[in-house]
């Protein structure tokens, strides 16, 4: 995947997948890690988002994302959530969310990304018909506190995935446990440094 004017350019497969997505459940996010073909530089994590037109359009123009990392234990193993809220100036919230999974190179590259990178990119879409039409990016700061915390919880995931049972292990039934204490809304901090 690379980076164009026009979003990231995402495989057909990815798109069509979360346009299905979009369709049966609802908003969708997932963290991707980009790099050039010949940079030796480190991925950088992007969120891409994909939504129906309506609520794409709802959060277009000056808006602040407010996210959050979350981590969970679970007799599977670990699950790691970014939640996030778009706080658009005029219009309704918009929430999001994707799973990072640190036992698969892409969800543990995509926390490393998380845990090194000053600035975190998120792609807005919207589902048409049975596809992904790119409508604008955002650019937000990734302060020293994400930074840190992206480490930190890197550094639990990936102990908490060693001390689970290789036959234990499970993704999905881990996320099931999790999904119960999952928020729908990121809250706005009473502190706005340094989002």
């Amino acid at each position: 995947m690379t980076e164009e004017r026009r979003g990231l350019d995402l495989p057909e497969n990815v798109r069509k997948s979360l346009a299905s997505a979009v369709l049966e459940r609802g908003a969708q996010a997932r963290m991707v890690s980009t790099r050039g073909r010949e940079s030796m530089r480190p991925p950088k994590g992007h969120v891409v988002t994909a939504a129906s037109w309506r609520e794409i359009e709802g959060i277009r123009g000056p808006a602040r994302i407010v996210r959050q990392l979350e981590f969970y234990k679970t007799f599977y193993g670990p699950v790691v959530r970014l939640a996030f809220t778009v706080y658009p100036m005029d219009g309704e919230p918009f929430s999001a969310a994707t799973l990072l999974n640190v036992s698969q190179v892409s969800g543990d590259a995509a926390l490393s990304g998380l845990g090194r990178q000053r600035e975190v990119f998120f792609h807005f879409y919207y589902e048409e018909e049975g596809d992904l039409a790119y409508a604008f990016s955002k650019e937000i700061p990734n302060g020293e506190r994400q930074r840190d915390e992206a480490k930190k919880i890197l550094k639990m995931a990936r102990d908490a995935y060693a001390e689970t049972p290789e036959q234990r292990r499970s993704f999905r039934s881990a996320v099931g446990l999790a999904e119960r204490q999952f928020e729908s809304v990121v809250s706005e901090p009473e502190d706005r440094e340094d989002l």
